[in-house]
C-alpha cells in the first residue's frame, strides 16, 4: 500500500483528532497466540544507535482479536522491551504500521498496538501490555520468557499520545512517548520519564495551547519537550529517529541514543531543525 493511501484515513479524521473520547472498545485481549501471522522484512531501525550497514530485520505481525503485535521474527534468547501503542482518532494501527511500528519491531522491540480507534483512556493499551506479559509466563506461547517485563514504554500519536500519558500512571509503564498528544490527559499522574513532541506547524494539536502545558504539568518526573520546525500534525515520519532513540535510551540503555536527550549540548538541543527544546528540573539530572 502506498504512503498516500495510508494517509487518507488520517486526513479524514484530522478535524476531530482533539475529540478525546474516553469511551472505547472493551479493554480485552485474545486468550491465545492463534491468529494470522504475516512475515516480512521490516525497515532497519535507523536511530542514532543503529548501524546503517545492517540488513533489514525480519518482522512478524501477530493478529490478536483486540491488538496487533509487531515483533522481531526471531525472538532468539534475548528478552525484548515492549512498546504499547495508541492510535490517533479514527485510525487503527495500519496507518502507522510500515513506517513506525514495523520499524520499532525491526529494532528489537515488541510493539502491542490497540486495535481501537479511540485510545484516549489508555485502557486498551494497558490491556495489550498485560496480555503480552501474561503470555511471557505461558510455556506454550511464542513469547514465553522473551519479554523484558520491567522495560515497557507507552507511546502514541494525537489521541493515542494522550492515551500514552494516561497509561503512564500505571506501574507497568517505565517511560512515556507522546507525539502531538491530545488534551484529555493527566500528565501529573505519570510515573516515569516522558518525552513530549510537538510540531511548529501543527494546527490540530497546538504546541502552546496543548502540548507545552501538558509538559509543564509533568513536573513530578523527568520530562523533555521538543518542537520540530515546519512539522504539521500528519508529519509523523519526521519524528521516527528521535522516537526510536528515546526508546533505545530508556529501554535499552543505549549510550549513543542517550546523547540525543541529555546535557546542555544534547543532540536535540543543538539541532537547528528543532525550534524549541526544554528540560524540566528533574530532566536535568537524567543519567
Amino acid at each position: 500500500m502506498s504512503s498516500n493511501v495510508r494517509l487518507l484515513p488520517c486526513i479524514a479524521v484530522a478535524a476531530v483528532s482533539l475529540v478525546g473520547v474516553l469511551a472505547g472498545a472493551p479493554a480485552t485481549a485474545s486468550p491465545s497466540d492463534a491468529g494470522s501471522v504475516v512475515l516480512r522484512n521490516g525497515p532497519l531501525g535507523s536511530g542514532t544507535g543503529s548501524s546503517e550497514s545492517q540488513a533489514p530485520a525480519a518482522v512478524t505481525i501477530d493478529k490478536w482479536a483486540d491488538h496487533t503485535v509487531y515483533r522481531p521474527a526471531d525472538l532468539g534468547a534475548t528478552r525484548h522491551p515492549v512498546v504499547i501503542w495508541g492510535n490517533g482518532t479514527g485510525v487503527g494501527p495500519g496507518y502507522y504500521e510500515e513506517w513506525l511500528l514495523e520499524h520499532w519491531a525491526a529494532a528489537g522491540f515488541v510493539v502491542v498496538a490497540a486495535n481501537t480507534t479511540m485510545s484516549n483512556s489508555g485502557a486498551e493499551m494497558l490491556a495489550g501490555g498485560r496480555e503480552l506479559l501474561r503470555r511471557n509466563d505461558k510455556s506454550d506461547s511464542v513469547y514465553y520468557g522473551k519479554i523484558a517485563t520491567d522495560r515497557v514504554a507507552a507511546a502514541g500519536h494525537s489521541q493515542g499520545g494522550a492515551g500514552a500519558i494516561n497509561a503512564g500512571a500505571d506501574g507497568m509503564v517505565r517511560t512515556v512517548l507522546a507525539l502531538q498528544p491530545g488534551p484529555l490527559a493527566s500528565p501529573g499522574r505519570i510515573l516515569g520519564p516522558t518525552l513530549f513532541l510537538a510540531g511548529a506547524e501543527d494546527r490540530i494539536v497546538d504546541t502552546d495551547l496543548i502540548v507545552k502545558p501538558l509538559f509543564d504539568k509533568a513536573d513530578q518526573v523527568p520530562a523533555i519537550f521538543a518542537e520540530l520546525g515546519g512539522a504539521g500534525h500528519l508529519d509523523g515520519r519526521e519524528y521516527v529517529d528521535v522516537m526510536t532513540d528515546w526508546l533505545k535510551y530508556q529501554l535499552l540503555d543505549d549510550a549513543a541514543a542517550r546523547a540525543r536527550f541529555v546535557g546542555a549540548t544534547c543532540g536535540l538541543c543543538t539541532d537547528s531543525a528543532w525550534t524549541r527544546v526544554d528540560h524540566n528540573e528533574k530532566a536535568t539530572t537524567l543519567g
